[in-house]
């Protein structure tokens, strides 16, 4: 029986792939043994629900953590030891890193004890963690061209970010209204900066007949509620008119993606993974404090392939935000340019590729490094 172990954790950026990735597993090879071997964060929780088994294995951050990094030597020592143990009881088969703090130490042991690796690098700008893991493991997965040489070039392959199913069929889906449909995603926690933005902008996109659809982030969800209630209600009704529709956190995000005209994001790189999927052109405010800034580099990479406009966070305090929203929403033409452009810069089936080449690493035990 093949036995596969897949590692990460800390942000849905790094779990998200990684639980798409077992689910594509599953459906290749429904004989498999999928494990999930992650840190104390949401990762345990999002596992559980998606029905895989799961070891907790202690970790935490190394860089920019000051003085709290000194105790670094001592849980990396006691994971180590704990996943040594745990793939000695039962020798998986493969082991897949996908990033963050959470994700090296399995593969680090791995490693050491011969077992076949690989890693899946979502951003354009790779994590320490990955960089170092790239130059042991079997096989690197990328997502963007490795333009600066980040990986051995003989074991790297662009797969592209695997996303969770479904996302992809919304490609081509007419969204519902008259073409003045605006998504807004600051990730899976929400982004202040964003939310504010579109507050201030929302009344002259409710005038130019644009509906809006904020994934507003659950920490800050009752402040975005009190104010969008106050803009409300200073509006007229008007039956059949535009929306505001204000919600903390979006299940269906292939419904979401079908709905949009254009989408309003941060650049992480499950969101331009899953926006590309759907086809959907995009205008991008990057998080300015990501790690080496990947996020201006991940939405650098879309404006250039002509799928999006990018936006500085800070100079959103000075940028007519509606005035740019409402304009790409009026250009037909351009917005139909850029959901092709976007189209053609996605990977749709990631996942798939990710998962047929774990089970033909699997099998190979590991090939030449």
């Amino acid at each position: 029986m093949t036995r596969i172990v897949l590692s990460t954790g800390g942000t849905g950026g790094h779990i998200f792939p990684a639980l798409a990735v077992a689910e594509a597993l599953r459906a290749r090879c429904p004989e498999a043994e999928v494990l999930f071997v992650g840190g104390q964060g949401p990762e345990g929780a999002l596992a559980t629900k998606a029905g895989l088994p799961f070891v907790g294995l202690p970790a935490s951050g190394v860089f920019g953590r000051g003085i709290r990094a000194l105790a670094a030597p001592f849980w990396m020592l006691r994971a180590f030891g704990l996943a040594v143990g745990l793939f000695s009881r039962n020798r998986p088969d493969v082991v897949a890193g996908f990033g963050g703090y959470a994700g090296f130490i399995p593969v680090a042991a791995a490693t050491i004890m011969g077992i076949p690796t690989a890693i899946q690098e979502q951003n354009s700008v790779p994590g320490v963690t990955n960089k170092i893991l790239g130059r042991f493991v079997n096989r690197v997965f990328v997502t963007y061209p490795d333009e600066g040489g980040a990986f051995p070039a003989g074991k790297t392959e662009r797969l592209g970010n695997p996303i969770r199913g479904g996302i992809a069929a919304s490609r081509g889906v007419k969204p519902q209204g008259q073409g003045k449909n605006l998504l807004v995603l600051g990730g899976s926690q929400g982004a202040r900066a964003i939310n504010d933005a579109v507050a201030d902008s929302l009344p002259a996109l409710l005038d130019a007949g644009v509906t809006v659809r904020l994934q507003v982030g659950r920490a800050d969800f009752e402040r975005m509620r009190d104010r969008a209630a106050a803009i409300m209600a200073a509006r007229p009704e008007v039956p059949g008119g535009p929306r505001f529709i204000l919600e903390n956190f979006i299940e269906d995000m292939a419904e979401a993606y079908g709905f949009a005209d254009l989408v309003l994001a941060r650049a992480g790189a499950t969101t331009l993974a899953e926006a590309t999927a759907a086809g959907k052109p995009c205008l991008l405010i990057p998080f300015p404090f990501a790690t080496h800034d990947h996020q201006s580099v991940n939405a650098d990479y879309l404006r250039r392939a002509g799928a999006a406009v990018v936006v500085a966070q800070k100079d959103l305090p000075g940028h007519d935000l509606a005035a740019l929203v409402i304009g790409l929403l009026n250009d037909t033409a351009r917005l139909g340019a850029m959901a092709r452009a976007s189209a053609a810069a996605a990977l749709p089936q990631a996942a798939d590729a990710v998962a047929t080449a774990l089970l033909q690493l699997a099998a190979s035990k590991g090939g030449a490094k």
